[in-house]
């Protein structure tokens, strides 16, 4: 088993079947499914994936995903990491570092905290955040 930090576009991708990342995305869940990945996310993760299905697909499909994700995450295969003072302080100060949007610097302190790979289709955060790890499949 791999830990990894998960960012809410590859949980969004996997749900959006004409997503560019679709097909990655599912590899990325299949191999969760299998218990060769443990996902670790922030609490903003759940709710940026079922706004987003929401808006891209439609209410019944955000529901379903809320319905999915607290399913693995009772499954332990999803842990959820608290944002707590001291990790806001860490995210504000990455995101400035990085000049990184918001929810971003929080999944990059998140990876920075564990030590753990990020799997991320975002570029910006791939392309600023070069000192944290990168999930290679």
């Amino acid at each position: 088993m791999k830990d990894v930090v998960v960012d809410s576009n590859v949980f969004i991708a996997s749900l959006i079947e004409n997503d560019k990342f679709h097909n990655e995305s599912l590899e990325i869940f299949e191999k969760m499914s299998m218990k060769e990945l443990v996902f670790h996310i922030s609490p903003i993760i759940p709710t940026e994936v079922s706004c987003a299905i929401a808006r891209r697909i439609g209410v019944e499909e955000a529901k379903d995903s809320i319905e999915i994700i607290q399913n693995w995450i009772k499954e332990k295969k999803i842990y959820i990491y608290e944002l707590n003072e001291t990790r806001m302080l860490q995210a504000q100060n990455y995101g400035a570092k990085y000049k990184l949007k918001g929810m971003d610097a929080i999944i990059v302190q998140l990876a920075h905290e564990l030590n753990n790979p990020l799997i991320t289709f975002d570029n910006e955060i791939i392309e600023r955040a070069t000192d944290i790890q990168l999930y290679k499949s």
